[in-house]
């Protein structure tokens, strides 16, 4: 039995997508959104993004049930819109994951900082050590893999505890704040008050909690390995989305309070200033750093499964859908590896901040996201068709809106993944001519 061909529990299937999703959301965007607008407007921010993302969440755990396989959204995509669709999937994703595993790195090379002396490129240097770390890890197999996630969950519940234990000053009055605030809004959105939030700042802080939302998609890569697919896939969602919600929203509410009473929060290690008033301070960042190599860890295990499954497609070249012989797609881990330390070398050349490479991936999987949505209009009947879809068909019409130039980037790969397809179409066609004018002519 290869490690492809192990099945995965459904409280392993659970613990792969909290992590998929937390980590670097968790622990990088309340430092970034606390410059994003005013305490009130992050309320709503998170409010609003939880909301959008319920309708999205029952669309992939739908489509998980009808498609269990390794291929995920390539396959969804080409139910929705054809051959083609999965050629612009696999651009997408991996022009997503090619930024965002990068992005987490660094995030988690922010908070290892604050735990040494380093020269300017520290936080890089030590972004490098992660992304090494996490494809050792992937290397390792699938045990290793759910034996140090199931050990990040642990530690994930320990930091949640400790941070809102030895902070329960400023969650108390986060959860006071959130509810005030959220009262006073509504209030003076139907004409009672005048504490009406900015509409754009909202905005802006939902979509770049967008990122904090990333992960369940990339569960429909592993979905294939999943124990009683049809019974275990909704259960997964469901179960990982309630959980993680949980969890965001007990530090959210912290660091509202916090941010409330003045300390500073700025920054992808914005948190670092919570954990000056909990001790031992310097053990959680450590203790963050291995949620965050979890966290990309999951990433870098649905990648070069995708990888892996578009290579034996042949959508990618063909070397890449090949295993070892230990059944690892190792040519997926390690081309993913080598683009990954490029992608770190030209965000310290050209000081790219972290933020915007998040801000490019959200849009990106936006994209992926209305490609699930046209695959589940295909393949869903009755109420559901219409209830999920519209309401999924709103949340991305809202967080979407205001990406500008952004876009491009998404379009690009859409157009890269269009065009492969139409090349390698040509190419089967004109070898297919070639052959049958050669077998006319030896008649």
């Amino acid at each position: 039995m290869t490690e492809l061909e192990k099945t995965v529990t459904l409280g392993r299937g659970v613990v792969l997508a909290i992590l998929m999703v937390i980590g670097s959301g968790l622990l990088g965007l309340p430092g970034m959104i606390a410059d994003s607008g005013t305490a009130q407007e992050v309320v709503f921010g998170w409010l609003l993004i939880i909301l959008a993302a319920m309708p999205l969440i029952q669309i992939c755990a739908g489509l998980g049930e009808k498609f269990p396989c390794s291929g995920g959204l390539f396959h969804y995509a080409r139910e929705a819109v054809g051959e083609w669709g999965g050629y612009a999937v696999t651009a997408l994703v991996c022009g997503s994951f090619i930024l965002g595993e990068p992005a987490v790195a660094l995030i988690g090379g922010e908070y290892l900082q604050h735990l040494f002396t380093l020269p300017d490129f520290g936080v890089h240097l030590l972004a490098f050590l992660l992304i090494t770390v996490m494809t050792l890890i992937t290397v390792a197999g699938v045990r290793l893999v759910s034996f140090f996630n199931y050990a990040a969950v642990a530690i994930l519940l320990f930091l949640i505890t400790a941070l809102t234990f030895y902070n329960f000053n400023f969650f108390s009055s986060g959860f006071e704040f959130s509810v005030r605030a959220l009262f006073e809004g509504a209030s003076g959105l139907a004409g009672f008050g005048s504490g009406v939030p900015d509409p754009y700042n909202v905005w802006r802080i939902s979509a770049l909690l967008f990122w904090a939302f990333l992960g369940w998609e990339n569960m429909s890569f592993g979905l294939g390995e999943l124990q009683n697919p049809e019974k275990n896939v909704k259960r997964v969602f469901w179960l990982s989305f309630g959980l993680t919600i949980f969890i965001y929203l007990m530090l959210a509410v912290t660091s509202i309070g916090a941010d409330a009473a003045g300390v500073p929060l700025s920054g992808a290690s914005g948190l670092v200033e919570l954990v000056k008033f909990t001790p031992p301070g310097n053990l959680l960042i450590w203790l963050m750093a291995v949620v965050i190599v979890a966290n990309v860890t999951c990433w870098n295990f649905a990648s070069s499964r995708l990888i892996y499954a578009s290579g034996k497609e042949k959508v990618l070249p063909a070397y890449l859908g090949k295993l070892s012989k230990r059944g690892q797609p190792m040519a997926s881990i390690l081309s993913m590896y080598t683009v990954f330390l490029l992608v770190l070398l030209g965000t310290y050349v050209f000081k790219v901040p972290v933020s915007s490479l998040l801000m490019l991936v959200n849009q990106n999987f936006l994209f992926l996201y209305g490609f699930v949505l046209l695959s589940y209009w295909k393949t869903e009947t009755g109420w559901r068709r219409w209830v999920y879809s519209g309401l999924s068909l709103l949340s991305l019409s809202f967080l979407v809106s205001g990406f500008s130039w952004r876009i491009l980037y998404s379009v690009a790969l859409t157009g890269i993944g269009y065009y492969v397809f139409v090349r390698k179409t040509a190419r089967q066609k004109g070898q297919e001519e070639k052959t049958a004018y050669k077998a006319f002519s030896d008649m």
